[in-house]
């Protein structure tokens, strides 16, 4: 019996790629689904979870450092941004500059981090239990790897 992977393709589906890139995406997607899988019964997304989670760390931080920071598109992230400030969970105030905007976590974002906290628990242990302890450590440092390795290409 194929062992599933989240979404609707088997392990037994899954084929060796030769491209680095194509072979990341595909990882990234899987993980992605393992979250978003559990995050939309708190309705919210990875994404958002993540840059929440980013603004309550910090405090606050511009658009920018954002996307340095998840080493994200910075149109990708303004939809994001968008969607967010629509539900009311991040606020944008002006920079330094009248073309900076710093966002802010709302205390309606507070409530919704919280609220997906636990969700987002269950998608790392999910993950965390396939892998193994040693799988877990090794993804991480690999993971941590290549992303400074890459940034520096």
């Amino acid at each position: 019996m194929a062992t599933e992977v989240p979404g609707s393709f088997s392990v037994e589906a899954l084929f060796d790629l030769p491209c680095a890139c194509q072979s990341l995406r595909r990882a990234t997607r899987i993980v992605t689904r393992i979250y978003d899988q559990e995050l939309k019964k708190a309705g919210i997304e990875i994404t958002q979870f993540g840059l929440l989670t980013a603004l309550a760390i910090t405090g606050g931080a511009t658009q920018k450092r954002l996307s340095g920071g998840f080493g994200m598109d910075s149109t990708t992230l303004s939809r994001t941004l968008d969607r967010m400030q629509e539900r009311g969970w991040i606020s944008a105030k002006q920079g330094t500059d009248k073309r900076e905007h710093i966002f802010e976590l709302t205390a309606a974002g507070g409530r919704q981090l919280t609220k997906a906290q636990s969700h987002w628990n269950r998608a790392e242990s999910r993950l965390r239990n396939q892998l193994g302890e040693s799988g877990w450590k090794d993804m991480q440092q690999v993971v941590s790897f290549l992303t400074k390795g890459a940034a520096r290409a």
